[in-house]
């Protein structure tokens, strides 16, 4: 009992920190104090040091020479080479979907997208950001390869504190539930090619939203501009 309260306690923390990178309030760069965070979140420094071991595996926070842990930010190189995965990654699941798709698969996705477009109207962001993990993880499950589904949600992961500049913003969330349903539409219609352009398209306006906040691409360590590679644009146009 006790060690299942320990492991709750932990997976709650660990939670917490989360959200807090992806709706911000913990941003890019940002030093994380255990003493600071025990006390932001009535914990003990144990389990802080536990959560920030888990968030680092995450690949959320990341621990630094000389500034201890901070919350992960990306070189223009990184992002450039992380998106070109998440749209190979993705294109690839979406191809192996099989279409026509069960209609246990369409019925799950209409079910998770009626409860994210209503979290969507009431703006109520943290369901608004589960329920979009889900009706990823259930779509890209389809693609029957446990393996290429566990790299996709790896990817995601890492790019959490990417992703949460397009959280708050409403046109943002509007344009999601758009491509959402294209997506539950293209599935429902056979159509490959379709399914297979939104999903990798669907990974860019978050992108874009943290290129904004960042002034275009002069982020990261080199300091220069550089276009995400051709390789990635071919992808989107399959």
């Amino acid at each position: 009992m006790a060690r299942e309260t320990s492991e709750k306690l932990l997976a709650d923390l660990v939670d917490s920190i989360r959200q807090a990178i992806i709706f911000g309030r913990l941003r890019p760069r940002e030093r994380l104090v255990e003493e600071e965070l025990a006390e932001r979140f009535n914990a003990s420094r144990h389990l802080v040091r536990s959560a920030l071991s888990s968030l680092e595996q995450m690949g959320l926070v990341a621990r630094r020479p000389n500034r201890g842990v901070v919350v992960c930010d990306f070189s223009v190189e990184e992002i450039e080479e992380i998106y070109e995965m998440r749209a190979i990654l993705q294109g690839e699941a979406a191809r192996r979907i099989p279409l026509p798709a069960p209609r246990s698969l369409i019925t799950q996705l209409e079910a998770i997208h009626a409860k994210y477009s209503e979290n969507v109207d009431r703006m109520e962001l943290k369901a608004t950001c589960t329920l979009n993990n889900v009706f990823h993880e259930t779509m890209f499950g389809a693609c029957n390869n446990r393996y290429l589904t566990e790299t996709i949600q790896r990817f995601w992961t890492r790019t959490t504190a990417i992703r949460c500049y397009a959280i708050g913003d409403p046109e943002l969330l509007q344009q999601s539930r758009h491509e959402h349903r294209a997506m539950i539409d293209a599935i429902k219609d056979g159509n490959r090619e379709e399914l297979v352009r939104r999903c990798v398209d669907h990974i860019f306006p978050a992108l874009e939203a943290y290129k904004r906040a960042h002034g275009g691409w002069d982020v990261g360590a080199s300091g220069n501009h550089r276009a995400l590679p051709d390789k990635v644009a071919v992808i989107g146009r399959r």
